[in-house]
């Protein structure tokens, strides 16, 4: 899909690039208002649509009715925490990866994308240090 050119775009596309997380596109609203104040919430919500329309970005469902966003394009698979509503990157084994890959080889698939249901470190170790504290008093 071809697009004309838009500043706002480039900047919505900057930011979403720029990081490794998984941001919400109130996340990139807010950034982008750092280097653009003017910057609507609905002009970083249509572009982040068009981003993902066009195969620049992807939109991962995350907890808690949120989208989330990822500038990285080729397929990967992500875990969204139950807890807390982050979104991570997943590497599964290389098993099921060649799995998958086989599968987008054998049936003319463009792409793949598996989201995991889980607890995210930060989670678990908070759920491990809650309950060594309640075993310790």
């Amino acid at each position: 899909m071809k697009t004309n050119y838009s500043a706002q775009r480039e900047l919505v596309y900057e930011v979403l690039a720029s990081t490794v997380t998984h941001p919400t596109a109130e996340w990139v609203w807010e950034r982008c208002r750092e280097r653009m104040p003017s910057i609507g919430k609905a002009t970083v919500y249509r572009n982040l649509a068009l981003l993902v329309k066009c195969g620049r970005a992807i939109e991962v469902a995350g907890t808690f009715g949120s989208s989330h966003y990822d500038a990285r394009t080729a397929p990967h698979n992500h875990m969204v925490c139950s807890v807390c509503g982050a979104v991570e990157d997943s590497f599964p084994s290389k098993e099921l990866q060649l799995a998958l890959e086989h599968e987008l080889q054998d049936r003319g698939y463009s792409g793949y994308g598996l989201t995991f249901g889980g607890v995210c470190e930060k989670c678990r170790a908070k759920q491990f240090d809650e309950m060594r504290s309640k075993s310790a008093n």
